[in-house]
C-alpha cells in the first residue's frame, strides 16, 4: 500500500502492466466480458494489497461449476430471475419466488445473502458487477455450463520483486481496499 503511493514505482508498475496484464484487463484495467475491473471495489479474493500481490504470485483457479443437471432445466429460468432480484435487476417475481426456494445450492458458495465469500472468490450476486454480464441469457448459460477461469501465477515469470511492483500498480489504481484488521473487525462488532 506504501508503493502505490511512489511515483517511480508507479511508474515502472504501469510498464510491467501495460506488458502483462492488459491483454486480459485493457490498457486501462478496466477489464472485458471474463476479465476483472481492477480499478473497481468489486475484489473475488479481497482487494487489499497483500491479497493482490498473492493473487499476482500465485494465480487463481476461479470455478462455477454447472448446475444444470443439477437444478434441473426447469429451474434455470427461476433461478435466473431470483438471481436479478439479489442485484435489483429487471426480474418475474413469481418465477424469482420460486427460484429463491431453490437457492440452497448456490447458497453454499455465495452464501444465504447472495454476497459471495472471498475466501473461495465466489462473486457477490448483489451488486451491478458482472464479469460475464448479466443479461438472463449470460446467467441461464452460467449455471446451465459453468465457468472457469485462470489468472496465471506471476511469481516465476516475473520474479518477486517486479510482482511486488506490479501489485502496487494495480493497488493504486483505486480499486484497492485497505486491510481489514482484527482492531477494525472488533470495533465494528461493538458499534
Amino acid at each position: 500500500a506504501t508503493l502505490s503511493k511512489d511515483p517511480q514505482a508507479n511508474a515502472i508498475g504501469q510498464r510491467l502492466f501495460l506488458n502483462y496484464c492488459a491483454q486480459c484487463h485493457g490498457s486501462d484495467a478496466g477489464g472485458a466480458k471474463g476479465f476483472p475491473n481492477l480499478r473497481d471495489k468489486d475484489w473475488l479474493y479481497g482487494g487489499d494489497a497483500v491479497a493482490i500481490e498473492t493473487t499476482l504470485l500465485n494465480g487463481r483457479n476461479g470455478v462455477m461449476p454447472a448446475q444444470g443437471a443439477i437444478i434441473g432445466d426447469e429451474n434455470i429460468v427461476p433461478m435466473v430471475n431470483y438471481v436479478r432480484s439479489l442485484s435489483g435487476m429487471k426480474h418475474d417475481a413469481k418465477l424469482a419466488a420460486i427460484g429463491q426456494t431453490r437457492f440452497a445450492i448456490c447458497a453454499a458458495c455465495h452464501g444465504a445473502d447472495g454476497k459471495g465469500n472471498q475466501a473461495i472468490g465466489a462473486p457477490n450476486l448483489t451488486d451491478n458487477i458482472w464479469l460475464y454480464g448479466g443479461s438472463e441469457e449470460t446467467i441461464a448459460e452460467t449455471l446451465r455450463m459453468g465457468r472457469n477461469n485462470q489468472m496465471p501465477a506471476q511469481k516465476e515469470r516475473q520474479g518477486e520483486g517486479k510482482v511486488h511492483l506490479l501489485a502496487a500498480y494495480v493497488y493504486s489504481l483505486g480499486g484497492g481496499m485497505p486491510a481489514v484488521t482484527l482492531a477494525a473487525d472488533a470495533d465494528a462488532a461493538k458499534k
